[in-house]
Formats: C-alpha cells, structure tokens, sequence
C-alpha cells in the first residue's frame, strides 16, 4: 500500500485510525520532534517495525542535564546517531561514543579540562555557549584559547562570552569559521580575530562598559571577507564614533552592518560624523541599520527638516525616526536604509540576527556537513 492509499484510509471517516496505518516517513518528521529518552522509552519495545525505524534514524539531537544521563539505555543507544547535542554540564565523561555531533550548546562555561573532554567531538561544525555568567570574571579563558588554536579544525560558526585579550595570544590560522559572536573589552582582540579568520563572513561584537579605546590607529591589513557586521555598544567613556570608525576601518567591503545600544554619556552621537565615516570606511555598504538609546537633548534637536539634512548625508539614511524619552526608557534613534536593487527582500528580513548570524544551531542539516 502507498502513501496516497495510507493517508485515504485516515481521511475515510468509515476509517478507524490506526497507529500502524501511517507510513514510515510520517513517523521520521514526528521523531524528529521527540526526545531520545521518550523516544527510546515509548516506541523502541512496541514492535519489529518501530525498532527498525528508530534505528534508521539520523541526525538526532541530544540534551542532558544530569551527567548520569549519558550512561542511560536511550544515550547508549542514540550515541552514534547524535548530530546536535546540549549539555547543562561538561564533567570529566567519555564523550568519545558521540562521535556524529556537528553541532553543540553548552549551558555553562567551560574550564580547561572540560574543554580538553570536548575535544573529543572532532567533527564539530557549530559551537554556542549559551548562557554568560553573572560575573564577566567567571568567563572562560579556556575555550577561546581552544577554538582560536584550531582544536576544532571544522567549525564554521561560534559563539562565544567575553575573550580576554593577551598580547601573545598564540594563536593560529582558522580557515574554517565564517561566522562569529564575542564580547570584547578590547579593541586589540578584535584585530586578533580578523587576523586569526581569514574566511570570516559574519561576526557580532558586543562590547562591554569596560571597553577600552586604542590610543592610535591599528597597522593591520584590511579584512577582505567580513561581508555582515552586528555591533552592540555599551556605554562608555568614549565617543561611540571613534570606537565604529576604528572597526570598520579593518572591514571594508561589509555589505550589511547593524549598530545597537546606548551613545556615549560624554559625547552625544555625531550623525554627521557618523556619515562621513560609512562614506571612507564601508563605501560598499548595501544595507544599513541604526538602533541606539541617545541623550534627550539630541532628540529635541532632530526635527522634520533636520531629518531631511540627514537623509542627505549618506545614501542609506532614507528611513529616519525618532522616539522621545520615557520615564523608563532613554529617547532612541533609528536610521535605516537598503538598496532594493542589490537586496531584493523586504528590509525586515535584514532586521532579523539569524540574517547576520545563523547561529541557531536548530537547522543545521546533513546538507551543511
């Protein structure tokens, strides 16, 4: 019997439905949304048909919370079949049975010798640590030491806490991640990662309230394939301005670049300023989003026909708006522009983070490995 014939049997409403009646793929797409321990638990013992379907199943994912769980019936079962795993503890285990995992999300963060255990996932194509620390002084030096010494010579996208910047970091080439997310404190480590991800296409920076601004111009060479750029500024001491003028100088050909957060409480943000940097640094910049907390008097100041001045300054300021103060929330500025000829989407797609980075890790597929 057919599919077509399965489905008119359910669809009968003489029919009686029948677990069994449904075919083999119905069941795959319905497993994919059940977890190993249910589904071990509730189908494997039914029958022969049930036992062979569960073990035709790949690219499963496993989630653990308690370190006994690894030695249960279902992740021994599961082990090898395993692509996306997440894990609210990194114990001293053999992970060595989890040899198919591409893609892993870790509740915590882990020391050196846990990262030494995860090493044993050789393959892995995506890395996220999901959750920061209350405290930045708890952040992980180990796991970015890790990941930027190539330990995982697949992975293509990271993302990362706060990476620490030493002067000899020792690091090497990746040539394999092409997207990034990272909390930097430092200017300097954000030159280190462009100089260590030749490949690099996507990368977010948040940069924290302890952000330190570089004294002089850095004597790098231009990053050529950063084409996507999401930064996320913090208040500082200092002017945000400065601090995007020296990032962009080292990414010239971004096409997509997105800024978010708060001005600097010393230096009110400088549009025109603003605009004449987009101008030198990213002249081929094809979609442009601005989204930042700024002080009230700068918002009394941009009226109608200082919003046409602006439109003005820079070919991607065409969609401007203001929101005045509240009594909880600061004013804030939009600025937003595409290019509907190089873009033929709606720009709200390019508002979403998963356009910028697909760090999801959700809809990594057998197609990606």
């Amino acid at each position: 019997m057919n599919r077509i014939d399965d489905l008119s049997i359910i669809s009968s409403p003489c029919a009686i439905m029948i677990l069994e009646s449904l075919p083999d793929e119905i069941f795959v797409e319905i497993f994919e949304y059940v977890s190993i321990q249910d589904l071990y638990r509730g189908f494997y013992s039914l029958n022969l048909r049930f036992r062979m379907i569960i073990a035709s199943l790949t690219n499963l994912h496993g989630e653990t919370t308690f370190e006994r769980e690894l030695h249960s019936l279902p992740f021994r079962f599961f082990a090898s079949r395993i692509t996306k795993f997440s894990m609210h503890h990194v114990d001293l285990m053999d992970l060595s049975p989890f040899s198919a995992v591409r893609s892993l999300t870790l509740y915590i963060e882990p020391n050196r010798a846990q990262c030494h255990v995860i090493r044993a996932f050789s393959h892995l194509k995506y890395l996220y640590i999901s959750q920061r620390p209350i405290d930045h002084f708890y952040y992980s030096v180990s796991l970015p030491h890790f990941v930027f010494t190539n330990a995982y010579p697949n992975l293509y996208t990271c993302q990362l806490n706060l990476i620490s910047y030493r002067v000899q970091q020792h690091w090497t080439c990746i040539p394999s991640l092409h997207t990034l997310s990272v909390c930097l404190e430092n200017p300097r480590v954000f030159t280190q990662i462009l100089q260590s991800c030749p490949s690099l296409t996507r990368l977010k920076v948040e940069l924290t309230q302890h952000f330190t601004r570089p004294t002089t111009r850095f004597d790098i060479a231009p990053h050529v394939c950063l084409r996507r750029f999401y930064l996320y500024l913090n208040q500082t001491m200092f002017s945000c301005c400065d601090i995007i003028e020296i990032l962009l100088s080292l990414v010239p050909n971004l096409t997509n670049l997105v800024i978010r957060g708060a001005a600097s409480t010393v230096y009110s943000l400088n549009i025109n300023s603003l605009a004449d940097m987009l101008h030198r640094c990213v002249p081929k910049l094809q979609h442009f989003y601005l989204d930042m907390f700024i002080e009230e008097s700068l918002s009394r100041m941009l009226t109608d026909s200082t919003k046409q001045q602006i439109g003005q300054l820079f070919r991607l300021f065409t969609n401007i708006q203001i929101y005045p103060s509240t009594q909880k929330v600061p004013a804030r500025l939009f600025i937003q522009g595409l290019n509907r000829n190089y873009f033929p989407f709606s720009v709200h797609y390019f508002l979403q983070e998963s356009y910028y980075l697909d760090i999801s890790g959700n809809n990594i597929s057998d197609k990606q490995f």
